[in-house]
């Protein structure tokens, strides 16, 4: 397959008009529909203050949940991984290269190592769902894929644990389709040399600092209130 331009390393005019995109069309529809209809909220942005690369890892259990995770860290440059027929698709897959999304392919996802590290040694965050998959409004993460904290050892970043906190609403008593109230908790960084240990086996370390930010996350989402009865469990073959 050929290379599809990207909004980190593609042509210029694909950067330009990707940039104006997300942007200022992009993050602002998601902060109005954010704040008009989630009930949105970010905390935890000092956290991330001051910093100018890393990884995000992040629970899974909304659609919106990109578009909210791109304006909780605005505007510090983001990149979303997604599954590769995300972006190959000849439909919209032109529209989600714009607002900054690279496929991971399903046969060989560590390939994707190069243009990481080539993206964070511009400054960019790259963000990842370790689920893998979406847990519809659960807020009992699923185990880690931990990839994205290999990549973490491989480039010695951090990785921010960002929590996604569904929260039950008055209006849902009226209108029970209307999303529970979304609040989203940036972690502190946690760094991978904090992890390195004479005689422990690096996939060891890796699982270790997996562990960390996912129960950091779990920690989040309990501290905030964060409700147990709407998830709504897709089938395992639910694509998303």
């Amino acid at each position: 397959m050929k290379k599809l331009p990207t909004s980190m390393d593609g042509p210029l005019f694909f950067r330009i008009a990707s940039f104006i995109v997300y942007n200022l069309i992009a993050i602002p529809i998601v902060f109005l529909i954010g704040k008009t209809v989630y009930g949105f909220r970010v905390k935890g942005r000092r956290n991330i203050r001051g910093y100018h690369r890393g990884l995000i890892a992040a629970n899974h259990c909304q659609y919106l949940e990109p578009g909210f995770s791109g304006v909780a860290i605005w505007p510090q440059k983001i990149m979303f991984s997604a599954e590769e027929n995300n972006v190959t698709r000849k439909d919209v897959g032109w529209l989600t290269r714009l607002l900054r999304t690279i496929g991971i392919p399903d046969a060989n996802p560590m390939s994707i190592a190069g243009f990481i590290k080539k993206s964070l040694e511009k400054n960019w965050f790259i963000h990842f769902y370790p689920e893998g998959v979406i847990s519809w409004r659960s807020q009992e993460p699923g185990p880690f894929l931990e990839g994205v904290f290999f990549f973490a050892f491989l480039n010695n970043v951090p990785v921010f644990p960002l929590a996604e906190v569904l929260q039950e609403r008055w209006i849902r008593k009226i209108f029970p389709w209307w999303p529970p109230k979304t609040t989203f908790k940036i972690g502190e960084p946690v760094f991978p040399d904090t992890y390195r240990e004479p005689g422990v086996s690096r996939r060891e370390q890796v699982h270790r600092m997996s562990e960390t930010v996912r129960n950091t996350i779990l920690k989040a989402i309990g501290d905030e209130g964060g409700c147990k009865t709407l998830a709504e469990r897709r089938p395992p073959d639910h694509e998303v």
